[in-house]
């Protein structure tokens, strides 16, 4: 019923992330900016982020750009994927919750979907009002669904949801969402669940009542490939990708004797060591997110 995937606590990741901005048109009570003090770096410096990038790509695969919201600066993100483009061989991908800027600058949002790798799209809800909720943003600037429908490069879009206490949580809301974006022809789509206590956390297994291996010993993120028959929806096609949350990370579960048997591989048999670090909005390079 899954397919096992990848655990991120495993070092397999060999990419920079870049913090474009501490800047956001939302304010999600879930976000994990909410938990890192970060850099408060407005405006992205773009010569420096490109310089530290261009002295750090040697060995990386991948960059990612996120914030913040990194497309409410579409300008200064343009001329940050045309360099790497142009420099490295490394492969661009953008997470964003598509600000209005998409929408007002729509030649230069489609000539950034043409260049990147990959773009990751934060929906928060099929149901509009409800992922105005999510954001703490009631205004209508824009109709995101149609939005999101008629884009193109379709097969370079993933939509990313998250499993969130009070908003969407149910059985019910969770298939309305997936067969909503199923509808809508994107290559993927990735529900996580979020963490931070029990005010916040639900755990899909619990939700849809099946039973999934432990996300820490063995991994955390896989392909849920009996999705249709757990939608009731025969005709579901879109890849689903499960993050599932484990001790490491949501203080209300417990580790598990696998768990405890792989901790001690690991201190015996160190993981392989890829090249990772955040670059803040400033050009300073992290070891990991401050």
């Amino acid at each position: 019923m899954f397919k096992k995937h990848v655990n991120c606590c495993d070092g397999i990741y060999n990419s920079l992330d870049v913090h474009f901005t501490s800047a956001c048109d939302n304010k999600c009570k879930h976000c994990v900016d909410m938990r890192f003090s970060g850099l408060n770096v407005t405006r992205p410096d773009v010569s420096s982020i490109c310089k530290t990038i261009l002295e750090n790509y040697i060995g990386v695969d991948d960059v990612l750009f996120l914030g913040g919201e990194p497309l409410l600066y579409i300008d200064e993100l343009l001329e940050c994927v045309k360099f790497i483009k142009n420099l490295t061989p490394m492969k661009v991908y953008v997470t964003t919750s598509v600000p209005k800027t998409c929408f007002d600058n729509y030649d230069k949002f489609l000539q950034l979907l043409e260049l990147i790798d990959g773009l990751n799209i934060s929906v928060q809800h099929h149901l509009e009002p409800v992922a105005n909720e999510i954001r703490q943003k009631f205004d209508n600037l824009y109709d995101r669904q149609t939005f999101y429908n008629n884009l193109p490069y379709k097969e370079k879009i993933r939509v990313n949801l998250n499993i969130v206490k009070p908003f969407l949580y149910t059985r019910i809301d969770i298939r309305n969402c997936l067969v909503h974006y199923d509808s809508m022809g994107f290559n993927s789509i990735k529900i996580s669940e979020i963490q931070h206590g029990t005010e916040h956390f639900v755990s899909f297994k619990e939700i849809f009542g099946i039973k999934l291996p432990n996300p820490y010993s063995h991994g955390c993120q896989i392909y849920l490939e009996n999705l249709p028959d757990l939608l009731n929806c025969p005709k579901f096609k879109t890849p689903v990708l499960l993050k599932a949350s484990c001790f490491l990370c949501e203080d209300t579960l417990k580790a598990s004797i696998g768990d405890g048997f792989k901790v001690l591989s690991k201190l015996v048999m160190p993981a392989k060591k890829n090249k990772y670090g955040v670059i803040y909005g400033n050009g300073s390079l992290q070891k990991g997110w401050i």
